[in-house]
């Protein structure tokens, strides 16, 4: 059956709430085995609890991935002969006019979404060499093609993920590991409702979104097990927009 997951082994990062805990579910839906890296501990054992109790193969580290200096004791602790899928998609931001961020902030929004994404995609290179046909998916962003009023530092960090998927893509398929990235429009986690509570931000992204509502995480989570399953296999270098038509309503 290509329309599974049965057998796979995946690895997602920031996977205990938002986008990255509606991929987790979608792949267990799917068969799969999961490894979620996430920060919150209070967050891992709840999501735990819940998924034991279903009998779902499943496997979290508490981990910060900003935190280059314990990335050998995770691979070490993750133990991973082989890895069929690979979810790069914590990240995080703070929007603010950009002469206001001061080089601490910079730095941090870097960390969290662009330099953790490669240097765990580099510590995980072998065993998705071992997997004879793995998946990398990044987790980008609308933001990195236009202005969407999130902040350019942001912006500037989905925009480098999107290349970096081009590029990787390219360089690793004679591994026979695709590379391929989703970029969400604002979808409704609590980060993102929170900057809604912004009246006029909120009516910015209805009145400029076709299908006139905001994503739900699962309609994210769609796109990225696509991407993760064998049925999807010439698919590299390439950036799927889930966004409900926004970027092609120009205006």
């Amino acid at each position: 059956m290509k329309w599974s997951l049965q057998g796979k082994v995946a690895l997602i990062t920031g996977g205990t709430k938002g986008i990255g805990l509606a991929i987790v579910n979608e792949f267990l839906s799917l068969g799969a085995s999961v490894v979620i890296i996430a920060r919150n501990q209070h967050d891992i054992d709840l999501d735990i609890a819940h998924w034991q109790k279903k009998g779902q193969q499943i496997w979290i580290v508490a981990a910060d991935l900003t935190d280059y200096d314990n990335y050998q004791k995770l691979t070490t602790q993750l133990q991973l002969e082989k890895l069929d899928i690979l979810v790069n998609n914590v990240g995080g931001n703070f929007p603010k006019k950009f002469i206001e961020y001061s080089v601490e902030e910079i730095h941090q929004i870097f960390n969290l979404n662009l330099f953790s994404v490669i240097r765990l995609t580099q510590l995980l290179f072998e065993p998705l060499k071992k997997a004879n046909g793995a998946v990398v998916i990044n987790i980008s962003s609308i933001a990195g093609f236009e202005d969407v009023g999130t902040g350019s530092i942001y912006a500037i960090t989905k925009a480098a993920l999107i290349q970096l998927t081009k590029s990787l893509a390219i360089e690793w398929a004679p591994y026979k590991i695709r590379v391929n990235s989703v970029a969400p429009w604002f979808t409704s986690t609590g980060r993102i409702n929170t900057l809604l509570h912004d009246e006029k931000l909120q009516d910015f992204v209805i009145s400029n979104t076709p299908m006139n509502r905001i994503a739900s995480p699962e309609e994210i989570a769609n796109a990225v097990a696509y991407l993760a399953m064998p049925t999807s296999s010439y698919i590299t270098g390439e950036t799927i927009k889930v966004d409900g038509g926004f970027s092609a309503n120009a205006k």
